[in-house]
């Protein structure tokens, strides 16, 4: 036989072979694929938060000493079943449980800190939302018939009683905000300093990059700067530029979150975690018996805390009044 021919029979015995085994070769190929996209969507599920069908599920933005202790004191006091999710302060995490909760919304989420509060609003429009230790709750428009809260700021009478109490002198205070955050807090707390013979220089900002040119404005004018727990203006970025320029011009500063305080106040207001843990989970308990009344955000027990290290950095001598009535942390 020609090796032509030889070459021809060898190719057409080929064919056979390949058009005989094509279908149980697409075949494997097939249940391979399947099997592949079954590991993949079995990753998927794993990689997602492991749910009950707990009624309650609790959410904490971080593993901050704070959002930690506010969470310990809420499942001492909370005797009800529950899940618990950490999101460790990760946007990812955030956008697993959303996912998860999106399929599963339990009847009552209670949210610890800003991230736990965006999860929330963004996921679970449909579940009551309980949260706490979250400043950004007016700029998400967390609100609504289903939604509570404990609020993360004093009354604007009580931080203006404050002031008066360890700045008797005082007379002019500024205050830079963003009004998506805390714009709302800044008419009542003229008010409040009006009604006590003081001034309040509000400056509001829309972006970050303004808090030089705003302080800049005010420093000029005051005597005393009222840091508020406004994440539109108060940032690990941000706050250091703000104590320096007071610092250098001796103006002290009153801030109305223990966290501001114990880097750059020298008083404040702030909430012992372990109480506002403790109040969480007594309002907790009256929304899942339908006992909670008609207010929806309440006013946890504030403290007045007395900053004796920034103090010093001051030459400032509290007064005895203030002194007895606040307690000093270092």
């Amino acid at each position: 036989m020609p090796e032509s021919y030889k070459i021809i029979a060898i190719v057409r015995n080929t064919i056979k072979t390949w058009n005989r085994e094509q279908p149980r070769l697409k075949r494997e190929e097939l249940e391979m694929g399947a099997k592949i996209r079954l590991v993949m969507a079995a990753l998927a599920v794993l990689s997602m938060p492991l749910l009950t069908q707990a009624k309650v599920m609790l959410v904490v933005s971080s593993d901050e000493a704070y959002h930690q202790e506010i969470a310990a004191s809420f499942k001492k006091s909370f005797d009800k079943p529950m899940d618990e999710y950490n999101l460790r302060g990760l946007e990812d995490e955030a956008r697993k449980l959303g996912k998860s909760l999106s399929a599963m919304q339990p009847e009552l989420l209670v949210v610890v800190g800003n991230l736990a509060a965006k999860m929330a609003k963004e996921n679970c429009p449909n579940c009551a939302i309980l949260y706490c230790a979250a400043s950004n709750v007016n700029s998400l428009k967390l609100a609504g018939a289903s939604t509570f809260g404990i609020s993360a700021q004093p009354s604007s009478a009580k931080i203006i009683d404050g002031i008066r109490l360890v700045f008797p002198d005082a007379r002019n205070i500024g205050v830079i905000y963003q009004a998506s955050f805390t714009g709302k807090d800044i008419a009542g707390l003229q008010a409040a300093a009006t009604k006590s013979g003081l001034k309040l220089l509000a400056e509001p900002i829309t972006q970050m990059k303004e808090i030089p040119t705003a302080l800049n404005k005010l420093i000029s004018q005051i005597d005393l700067y009222l840091m508020l727990d406004d994440p539109g203006v108060v940032t690990d970025d941000t706050f250091p530029f703000i104590f320096m320029n007071c610092f250098q011009k001796k103006i002290p500063i009153f801030a109305t979150s223990s966290e501001i305080l114990k880097k750059c106040a020298i008083a404040g207001y702030g909430y012992a975690p372990d109480q506002l843990g403790t109040e969480l989970a007594a309002f907790a308990k009256d929304i899942v018996g339908q006992k909670a009344g008609a207010a929806r955000e309440k006013t946890g027990t504030a403290k007045l805390l007395l900053n004796k290290k920034i103090a010093q950095m001051y030459n400032f001598d509290f007064p005895a009044q203030a002194q007895s009535q606040g307690m000093v942390v270092q």
